[in-house]
């Protein structure tokens, strides 16, 4: 069975790969707590970097550092949007260089589902959802390919990124795991640097994608809820 260029054996049981110590976040010393705290740490220093590149009147380089700050915490748990933010920063740098410094703080960011996921795991109710028939099934699938899964999951703008859900949760090692975030996020945000390099949008045009992209699809979400909400509530009545 092929786990993709980075994957150790594993066996399958019940259609879930049973992953040995290299490859189980279960058998391993994962904790949280260690994780935000050295991402606190990180953010301490980004903030000094920034204090230190404003005094000096450096204002391009106060842009960069926002921009992996802010991509850094743009997580399933967090979902900031980032597309306006990429154009934006490529107006002033070389695209291909935002592009990866970009993947490389979505790494970070992918990485707080990790440590978060693996520790909710840890509660009964998540933990006997792994036995039921749809999660079995679910994650024998991305069993079959998971780096390539994973990868071609990164490249989509995917509004829940279910294989990672099941990467995480299935134990998939985090060098693969990060690896397939790089190597899909790339090209990805190639695509929206470039764009913002050649075309260089005004902030007026910048501001209209944000609405696009992100506003008027919570709108929509919102008023499915309440729809949804007035919908049982007549059902109640009756």
């Amino acid at each position: 069975m092929d786990h993709g260029p980075f994957s150790g054996p594993s066996t399958i049981d019940y259609g879930l790969p049973t992953m040995d110590c290299s490859m189980n976040t279960c058998s391993r010393n994962i904790s949280a707590v260690r994780w935000f705290i050295g991402f606190a740490i990180f953010i301490a220093m980004l903030c000094l970097a920034l204090f230190w590149v404003r005094s000096t009147g450096r204002r391009s380089l106060t842009h960069l550092i926002f921009f992996i700050m802010y991509v850094s915490f743009a997580c399933q748990f967090f979902p900031l949007n980032i597309i306006w933010i990429f154009i934006w920063i490529a107006r002033e740098y070389n695209p291909f260089l935002i592009a990866f410094l970009g993947s490389l703080a979505t790494c970070v960011a992918n990485l707080h589902d990790y440590y978060i996921l693996t520790s909710l795991m840890k509660w009964d109710r998540l933990e006997r959802a792994k036995d039921s028939h749809w999660y079995k099934r679910w994650a024998g699938w991305f069993s079959r390919c998971p780096f390539w899964t994973l990868v071609t999951a990164n490249f989509l703008p995917l509004p829940i990124d279910v294989p990672r859900l099941l990467a995480i949760s299935t134990g998939y090692s985090r060098i693969p795991f990060t690896a397939a975030t790089i190597v899909g996020r790339y090209p990805r945000y190639l695509i929206l640097t470039i764009y913002g390099y050649q075309y260089n949008p005004s902030i007026r045009t910048i501001l209209i994608i944000l609405l696009v992209t992100a506003v008027i699809p919570l709108a929509i979400k919102i008023v499915q809820k309440l729809t949804d909400k007035r919908g049982r509530t007549k059902e109640e009545k009756i």
